[in-house]
């Protein structure tokens, strides 16, 4: 520490000891900031200590632990289950990553002064028992992952970096194929690539992957059929829906489907709260930061 600089606390103050309110009162010590360079502001009351940083205060919640089970009426569980039937346009060769079958299975326009946070996106695919009439069971995860996929979309934008390559890529041998040519020119020179006799096929190898299904506007942005969300399933997750957006749900088809189905169903669940809240919520969220911003603050600076 440079000299002339004392910390806050005493060495009594340290040993979780402070001054008692009887005690006499001690005078501000016009000592510098050791992390803003000014004198440190007076004590509230006299005799008792003054520390700075992250602090709380103790109370006693009527109810007890039932509050953090209370949820208040403002925010409102929202839930929307989509299932939509085969049709025989699925079954047709015609279906293809350049003429694929596309349609909605459901679709939420969000209320002007809320904002939808969704928690949980399950897709599902469903064929007949064969046990009893119209009894059905869901199919493997992932099946059928390779003929067909769901988009997500709010106000038609994709609200993530997804990148999923439902339709199989070739091997490559040429690393140019998983990079972008520079400027725009081609993977190897002219006559580079004709005494190879390439012919820079691996660029439209990968992009024939990553753009297949382009008449949807989906390409490599289609979720395989799985339980789960997408994004790591170790972090939280929310997904947000700001007042007057929509946020659809679109299945695409790049290949026929191979065996019959009794339905798709796409199930989405979160949580409908007053737009205010979840700015309000948010900005908290932020970490503070001091006049310099830097990554911590001693005092009220911005934001």
């Amino acid at each position: 520490m440079p000299p002339g600089i004392r910390p806050y606390l005493s060495a009594r103050e340290v040993r979780g000891l402070r001054l008692g309110p009887t005690a006499a009162p001690r005078a501000p010590v016009p000592i510098l900031d050791p992390w803003r360079g000014e004198p440190p502001p007076p004590p509230p009351y006299e005799g008792e200590g003054v520390s700075h940083g992250c602090d709380a205060t103790r109370v006693q919640l009527a109810g007890g632990a039932l509050n953090t089970l209370l949820v208040h009426p403002e925010v409102t569980p929202f839930e929307q289950l989509y299932r939509r039937l085969p049709e025989e346009g699925m079954f047709l060769d015609s279906v293809s990553p350049e003429t694929p079958f596309t349609f909605e299975l459901g679709a939420f326009r969000v209320p002007d002064t809320f904002t939808l946070l969704l928690f949980d996106l399950r897709a599902d695919i469903y064929r007949f028992s064969g046990v009893d009439p119209g009894d059905t069971i869901p199919v493997e995860a992932r099946r059928f992952s390779s003929v067909l996929g769901f988009r997500l979309s709010i106000d038609q934008r994709q609200p993530a970096n997804l990148l999923y390559q439902l339709d199989p890529v070739p091997i490559q041998s040429f690393p140019q194929a998983f990079t972008q040519p520079i400027g725009g020119g081609s993977e190897l020179p002219p006559a580079v690539a004709n005494q190879l006799g390439v012919a820079n096929g691996s660029r439209f190898n990968i992009a024939a992957a990553t753009s297949f299904a382009a008449a949807s506007g989906s390409g490599d942005q289609l979720q395989p059929q799985r339980p789960t969300r997408y994004g790591p399933l170790s972090v939280p997750f929310t997904m947000y829906v700001r007042p007057g957006q929509t946020f659809q749900v679109e299945c695409v088809l790049f290949n026929p489907l191979p065996s019959p189905i009794a339905f798709i169903e796409y199930d989405i669940a979160g949580m409908l709260m007053p737009d205010t809240w979840v700015t309000t919520m948010t900005e908290c969220m932020k970490p503070l930061s001091n006049a310099s911003h830097g990554p911590g603050s001693l005092g009220g600076g911005p934001r």
